[in-house]
């Protein structure tokens, strides 16, 4: 049973002789019925204040959970993308030294070409230069031959002299036009080269 301040007020008590002063009883009991009252004001208001902080705290609770959902969603994603990130970065790797493995089997391969093509040219110019030389040399020995001709001729109309068999001067002649005609025809092997070269001129003694 709840004893309220009214219920101290109206608390009757029996009269005895010689007993309590009745108002001093009274305001005693009056003291207590004020104090008791403060206190159910003070526990109402704090019982007030303990709903609002009861609902703070089921809110600030579900804030955290909220909170705390969303930073493992967090965290999970970020692991998710870091996995992801890291798989990329492997493939993208992997393409390139794949990328670049097969541009340094192209590159070598023509690298191997175009050593193979100078080392065809060189072989071809040291090819064009010796025939080039031989056929120079024909030609010069065939001038000295035609040269040497001349002379004789000038000094036997200068001073009558017996000529040299015409036989024998013909196939001189012959030998040297042979051998420039060989070192002639070897060059039409060599299209490229011997439209380089111009035509030799062939002189009748």
């Amino acid at each position: 049973m709840r004893i309220t301040p009214l219920d101290i007020r109206k608390q009757p008590f029996p009269k005895v002789f010689r007993g309590f002063d009745p108002d001093a009883v009274n305001s005693f009991l009056e003291m207590v019925a004020g104090e008791f009252e403060g206190i159910i004001r003070q526990n109402s208001e704090f019982a007030t204040q303990l709903k609002v902080m009861e609902q703070q705290l089921e809110s600030y609770t579900r804030i955290e959970r909220v909170l705390n959902e969303t930073l493992i969603t967090a965290q999970r994603s970020s692991d998710e993308a870091k996995v992801n990130a890291q798989k990329e970065a492997e493939l993208i790797i992997k393409d390139a030294q794949i990328r670049a493995d097969r541009y340094e089997s192209d590159t070598r391969k023509r690298v191997d070409i175009l050593s193979n093509e100078i080392t065809s040219i060189r072989n071809q110019r040291d090819s064009f230069l010796a025939r080039f030389r031989a056929m120079l040399s024909t030609q010069l020995n065939l001038l000295e031959v035609i040269s040497g001709e001349l002379r004789s001729g000038d000094d036997q109309l200068a001073q009558p002299q017996e000529r040299p068999a015409e036989p024998e001067r013909q196939t001189q002649y012959q030998q040297l036009k042979t051998s420039a005609s060989i070192i002639k025809d070897d060059y039409s092997d060599d299209d490229e080269i011997v439209d380089d070269v111009p035509p030799q001129p062939v002189i009748i003694g």
